[in-house]
Order: C-alpha cells, then sequence, then structure tokens
C-alpha cells in the first residue's frame, strides 16, 4: 500500500473486498484492464465470461485448481513403500488440504509393496491432528463433499483423522478404489476437493493408468514417483506433460517454488491460459503489453532500448543477449 501511494496510485489500490458481488462489480470497472485470479472453477468461471462480456475485453488470468493426479510406479513401491506413505498424507494434509496444488487423486499398485505404501498412508493420516479450515462454511462445503464419498458404492474410507477442535475445525481422510471403478464412479472422485482428502486408486499395469489418465481434466500439477531406470517413467512422463503445466518426479506438488523456472498453470479447467504462470519470474508477463518501436531515433526511445544502454539492463540486440555492465 505505502508502494503504491509513492507511485501515485489511488487510494484503495491495495484493499480487500469480499463477496462474489464485489468481485464482479470490479471486473466490470473500465478501470481495470486486466484480472488474476486463484480459486474455484465456478467462481473464477464467472469472473472469467464477466470478463469477456465488457466493451472491451480485458485479459483474466485464472487459476481454478484441479485433482492433480500422483502416480507411484511399482518399482517405486517396492523401493521405499513407507516413506511414500507418509510423504503423500503430508503432502495431503499441508495446509488442511486448502492448496490448489494438493495430490487428489493417488495411483498405488495393487501388489504386496502398494500395499505397503497405503497402510503407511493410512496409519499417518489417523494420526494427524484433523484439520483447520479458512472459514466455517468452507469447513461445511468440504463436509458434505465427504458424506458425498461415503455413499458412492465402490468407494471405501480407509483412514480419517481426529477433527481439530478450532472453531472451523475439521478433520482429514482416505478414500481407496479400484482403478477399474474409475468409470462409474468418475463424476464423483475426478474433480477437486478442497481439504484435507484425497483418494487412492489401485491399480494392475501401467496402461491402466495412463488409460484412467487420459479421462482426467487438465491439471495444474502431475507427479510420478519412479525408482532408477524405471520402465514405467518415459510413458508417464509424456502423459504427464500434456495434462499438466508442472511435472514431478519424485517430489509432491503442493509446494509451489518462486523460481525463473516455475510454471504454475495448466490447460483448461486448471487454468484459463495456460501460456502463463501464476508464480515465478515470468509471472510478471501477464501484466505487460508489448510495443515494437520501428524506425525511432535513438534519442527518442525508451532508456531501456538504447544502444548505450543508460539503465544499464540486460538487452537483446539482433537475437544476440547482452548482459549487464560490470563497471
Amino acid at each position: 500500500e505505502r508502494a503504491a501511494r509513492e507511485l501515485g496510485a489511488p487510494e484503495g489500490t491495495v484493499a480487500l473486498v469480499l463477496g462474489l458481488d464485489a468481485g464482479v462489480a470490479l471486473v466490470r470497472d473500465e478501470n481495470v484492464a486486466g484480472v488474476g485470479f486463484t480459486g474455484s472453477l465456478g467462481a473464477g468461471r464467472a469472473l472469467f465470461d464477466e470478463a469477456q462480456r465488457r466493451g472491451v475485453p480485458i485479459p483474466f488470468y485464472g487459476e481454478l485448481g484441479s485433482v492433480n493426479p500422483l502416480v507411484v510406479t511399482p518399482a517405486a513401491a517396492a523401493e521405499r513403500a513407507e516413506a511414500l506413505g507418509e510423504g503423500l498424507v503430508a503432502s495431503v494434509t499441508l495446509g488442511s488440504g486448502q492448496f490448489c496444488t494438493k495430490p487428489g487423486l493417488l495411483f498405488v499398485p495393487s501388489d504386496d509393496a502398494g500395499d505397503r505404501v497405503v497402510a503407511a498412508a493410512a496409519a499417518a493420516l489417523g494420526a494427524t491432528g484433523g484439520a483447520t479450515m479458512l472459514t466455517r462454511a468452507i469447513r461445511d462445503r468440504f463436509e458434505t463433499s465427504i458424506a458425498r464419498l461415503d455413499d458412492a458404492p465402490g468407494l471405501e474410507r480407509i483412514a480419517v483423522s481426529q477433527r481439530a477442535g478450532s472453531d472451523a475445525g475439521s478433520f482429514a481422510a482416505l478414500y481407496e478404489m479400484s482403478v477399474s471403478a474409475l468409470d462409474a464412479l468418475h463424476d464423483v472422485v475426478a474433480t477437486e476437493y478442497f481439504g484435507a482428502l484425497a483418494i487412492v486408486v489401485r491399480y494392475t499395469t501401467i496402461d491402466e493408468v495412463l488409460d484412467a489418465v487420459a479421462t482426467l481434466e487438465p491439471a495444474l500439477t502431475f507427479s510420478v514417483h519412479v525408482a532408477p531406470d524405471d520402465p514405467a517413467a518415459p510413458a508417464l512422463l509424456a502423459a504427464g506433460s500434456t495434462k499438466a503445466g508442472r511435472v514431478v518426479v519424485n517430489g509432491y506438488p503442493t509446494g509451489v517454488g518462486v523460481s525463473w523456472s516455475m510454471h504454475h498453470g495448466g490447460p483448461y479447467p486448471a487454468s484459463t491460459n495456460a501460456l502463463h504462470t501464476s508464480v515465478g519470474a515470468s509471472a510478471l508477463r501477464r501484466w505487460l503489453r508489448p510495443v515494437c518501436y520501428q524506425g525511432v531515433p535513438a534519442a527518442w526511445l525508451p532508456d531501456a532500448l538504447r544502444d548505450d544502454n543508460p539503465l544499464n539492463v540486460p538487452q537483446r540486440v539482433d537475437g544476440v543477449v547482452r548482459a549487464r555492465r560490470e563497471d
């Protein structure tokens, strides 16, 4: 707020408003030239439509969340089953499961090693102290989702945590199903649940996983846990790169590093613009508009474009990058 004031921005440039009506009013305001959004698919799509309905449509960069599939290969499960089970739960319950990058569908092999992964995950989740949601309304919607899953045939709740004692306190839950039931349960399980909840999908072959992933909507992230020289890795990575904006190997997607290489986005409905990221250095490009200066004398060019480079910024001249001077 102080920085905005020092730059001469109008009072109230940095502010907090609450409610969908206020958000719609902001998107419609003629002084607003672009919108960044993080939230649900329903609210994000409503605001996106408003941005395109304007007399002069404006860019809308919506990050809307996803199920973020995570695959454990048979080789990875055999190598480190218990560590994987504990790591999965740590990722699912981080921030009470209220991260848009939370892994929601966990593909685990139907063998002895996979059983150990699931057992370790169930034990770890059962030992957690519950989940505190952002608001009571969010908590209530989450628990309605739990009830929906409990009523779904072919889906079994295999672990639940204690309930957190806070005002918006809730619990974490883990479910299990067979990949063969995915088609029948698709509308129930292939959707984002905002809270500490994940569904383990047991499979027999990697082809079953690839077929299942092909039916899922695009995601922000796609994670694979593999062993060295794992034969399943190439096909999984290829599938993930077509479905998500970030592919994670032997890690968890929940944390998002603010770095030059980060891409936080993905094909719709993960985001409304898969080209741009909402996190990392290149996120700034969302708020820039390119201008080409053709035939302009050097004296009239912006300082950043002049050959003498008075601002000493990196430049690209005839395709060649010029680094900053070290004087």
